[in-house]
């Protein structure tokens, strides 16, 4: 029975499963990466969708930082600078396999920001991290087109992991800021997220072994997708069907990266890239739409506000029932209804910051048991 047609983020979270920790492909379990075998593990309830429309309007940046390159392995880390914040956790596992990085001026771009989450073993997040924008930055010489050369350095970056010969994968997300254009790429289900106006936009698709596309792809090339459990898997293991490694797939999953190129207008505000960690328990964006029927009853959503160091999250479903966290600095954050969600302390932290830390603690809170990496882009410092 072949697996069915997924278009919309929606469609995405739908798949359930669990994450793996193997650097052995013969015994990966998980979301991405599972055994070969199907066996019969129970999947988890999961909460309700919280849809994002509104987000991150109201965030101020601290601007007092320095902005350099920056990249970490770490079980926590946090970070803001001129025009960007990131926070990232380690989930279950015992070791991280996220991984980023931050990149200022240089080879005449404004900025380089990534995302990356390992599969398998943290070894390809680790090296797409220290490698994939020199390799970028090296191609834009001979490249015409920024997107063009975004691609090259994703293929290079692929091909340089593959003579080490490990085992291990990595989804990514990156944004290439130079002169009015944003470049957007993505393999696996690592997402970018475009602030406009208020209006949350979903700027990448997923790659995943149950697309139509994706699965129409694999099978001409002689592979096959199989469901195990809750998701489809290319050869019943790895459920993204593009990424940068997974050597023992390589005929099948690719990595060359999905690519869009955004011109910088007024009313563009942040840009958000995270790992899938913060995805998985059903947070979804959701693009705006003119409906010809009546508008649902209801209506989900998340704003963040800056003011002293005091953040708002607000939770409508339905509209009767509104749930509100707030935190400030050197508090506790818990929501009205404790039962359901508790806040950890966090450090005292700036706007961006703060801000993917508020996102973060929305998706373990939920569940996540994942590595969760938030990376939150002021757009406005490099207008």
């Amino acid at each position: 029975m072949p697996p069915p047609s997924i278009s919309t983020l929606s469609d995405v979270n739908e798949i359930v499963s669990t994450r793996s920790s193997s650097d052995f492909p013969g015994k990966q379990t998980g979301d991405r990466v599972g055994p070969t075998s199907v066996s019969g593990s129970l999947k988890r309830k999961r909460p309700p969708t919280i849809e994002i429309p509104n987000v991150l309007r109201e965030i101020r940046a601290d601007t007092k930082l320095g902005f350099g390159e920056f990249a970490s392995r770490n079980d926590a880390v946090c970070f803001s600078g001129s025009g960007v914040g990131v926070f990232s956790v380690k989930g279950k596992k015992k070791f991280m396999e996220d991984t980023h990085k931050i990149v200022s001026r240089s080879h005449g771009i404004k900025g380089f920001f990534g995302v990356y989450d390992g599969h398998g073993g943290g070894k390809a997040a680790e090296f797409v991290a220290e490698n994939l924008h020199d390799n970028i930055f090296k191609m834009l010489e001979n490249c015409t087109e920024i997107s063009e050369a975004v691609k090259a350095g994703y293929l290079k970056t692929d091909q340089e992991f593959l003579k080490q010969g490990l085992g291990s994968g990595a989804c990514c997300v990156t944004a290439l800021i130079g002169g009015n254009e944003i470049v957007i790429s993505n393999l696996g289900d690592c997402r970018a997220v475009l602030c406009r106006t208020g209006v949350a936009e979903a700027l990448t698709n997923d790659h995943r072994a149950g697309q139509e596309d994706e699965r129409k792809r694999i099978e001409s090339k002689g592979g096959y997708v199989e469901m195990h459990r809750g998701a489809w898997r290319v050869h019943g293991v790895l459920s993204v069907s593009r990424s940068i490694g997974d050597a023992h797939l390589k005929d099948w999953v690719l990595a060359e990266p999905d690519t869009k190129t955004l011109y910088m207008t007024q009313d563009m505000e942040y840009l958000i890239l995270a790992s899938d960690g913060l995805w998985e328990e059903r947070v979804s964006v959701v693009k705006q739409k003119n409906k010809t029927g009546p508008r649902s009853s209801r209506k989900n959503k998340v704003s963040i506000k800056d003011s002293e160091n005091d953040f708002a999250c607000e939770n409508e479903s339905p509209p009767s029932k509104t749930q509100k966290i707030s935190f400030r600095t050197s508090t506790n954050v818990q929501s009205p209804n404790q039962e359901h969600v508790i806040f950890k302390k966090r450090p005292a932290s700036s706007g961006l910051e703060a801000a993917c830390n508020q996102l973060v603690n929305l998706a373990v809170t939920r569940g996540s048991l994942d590595d969760i990496t938030v990376m939150i882009i002021d757009l406005n410092h490099f207008k």
